[in-house]
């Protein structure tokens, strides 16, 4: 059966389908996305209660191209690995490798930056390039960090690896010097600030793990997800073109 509609509903319906739309691609919250990070200076921070770093600057004129509004908050790394996928969070800036993302989770097409995983050592370090290499051997990691995808596995008892955690970057260093591992994985940029704040350590020395990329990591809980991402992804691309960002 065919029904005539009048002009005016016709209009009507047409602006339902609008407002549908909207919703569905509208950020979480009324406050918008909600952006969570982890303490990694200089990348990410909080200072004076406020999100800071490098990356932070770098969502920020991503969002603002993109027509976005949002809130940062400071989680431990574990909080975030469960928050994204159950929606609790929508958006996560960093690597897209831990096992709870697979399946849950969209990331963008293009990295924001690089990190670079580095075994540290005092006077010799081992090579390690597989995390094969690590087994029977003793280190000292900082909680809440995956590591790539590896903490899973070097928790296994099975594969012989014996980890000393260290709340801070601060105190890992201070658990390599003191000797209660050989071994120290840390990130280079975290390094450096801890470096730079305490001085030199006679015969420190380190070789490259690995080099993780870091991206915009969505829920796929966000309503309207996929448009979001394009979005983001569309930015990115315009920003990188412009010269805005790198």
């Amino acid at each position: 059966m065919f029904i005539q509609l009048s002009r005016a509903a016709r209009r009507t319906l047409a602006a339902i389908a609008v407002l549908a739309a909207v919703v569905a691609t509208a950020p979480a919250s009324a406050d918008g996305l909600k952006v969570a990070y982890v303490e990694f200076p200089p990348f990410s921070h909080t200072e004076d209660g406020r999100p800071k770093g490098s990356l932070i600057d770098l969502f920020d004129a991503i969002a603002r191209d993109a027509g976005l509004t949002y809130t940062a908050e400071s989680a431990p790394a574990r909080r975030i690995f469960t928050g994204i996928p159950d929606g609790s969070f929508d958006v996560f800036l960093g690597i897209r490798t831990p096992a709870e993302f697979e399946g849950t989770t969209l990331t963008s097409k293009e990295p924001l930056g690089t990190l670079e995983l580095r075994a540290w050592g005092i006077g010799k370090v081992p090579t390690i390039k597989a995390k094969e290499d690590l087994i029977g051997m003793t280190l000292v990691v900082q909680t809440g960090f995956s590591y790539g995808g590896w903490r899973p596995w070097m928790g296994d008892p099975v594969n012989h690896v014996d980890l000393v955690e260290a709340r801070t970057p601060e105190q890992a260093l201070a658990l390599l010097r003191a000797g209660r591992a050989p071994v120290l994985l840390q990130y280079a940029q975290l390094m450096d600030q801890v470096l730079a704040a305490g001085g030199a350590v006679p015969d420190l020395v380190s070789s490259v793990v690995s080099a993780p990329e870091i991206y915009i990591v969505l829920s796929k809980k966000t309503p309207g997800a996929e448009a979001l991402m394009a979005r983001l992804d569309a930015s990115v691309a315009k920003l990188k073109a412009s010269g805005a960002i790198r």
